[in-house]
């Protein structure tokens, strides 16, 4: 199965996530939350925003790949996925600066990687149900 590939990366990708965060940790002597240290805050952020979206990914992919998504739509997603996940930790951990807690600019990446992230979500959530009345032999879903 195609969405083998796509869990094994972000795996690797929430693997490296956090070691971020145990290095970051450990560095500031917080064994519990972030000892109130932007570094850790902004690492811990990026690995729960990655935690938060991709189980839901990979599980609407798997379906829809079971149900015979074409294996370029699936490279596709899985791809644009991986993609939008790196921008948004990439945004998070190397790009926006900050005095304090301020934001100092627009985290162009951050956005543009949750856009990503929420496409590649809507249209799988688009998909499934289209695939479910093909499955039923709906006259009206070209199948």
């Amino acid at each position: 199965m195609i969405i083998s590939i796509y869990a094994a990366l972000l795996a690797l990708m929430l693997v490296g996530l956090s070691v971020k965060v145990i290095r970051a940790r450990r560095s500031v002597g917080a064994a519990l939350g972030d000892a109130d240290a932007l570094l850790l805050q902004r690492r811990m952020r990026a690995q729960a925003n990655f935690t938060e979206y991709t189980p839901m990914f990979l599980v609407l992919l798997g379906l829809a790949e079971m149900q015979g998504l074409a294996g370029w739509a699936t490279h596709t997603l899985g791809f644009l996925f991986l993609i939008g996940r790196l921008m948004h930790a990439y945004s998070l951990l190397h790009a926006e600066r900050y005095d304090g807690l301020r934001l100092l600019a627009n985290p162009v990446w951050r956005i543009r990687g949750m856009a990503i992230t929420f496409l590649c979500l809507g249209v799988l959530a688009c998909i499934l149900p289209v695939q479910f009345l093909q499955s039923l032999g709906d006259p009206y879903i070209p199948g």
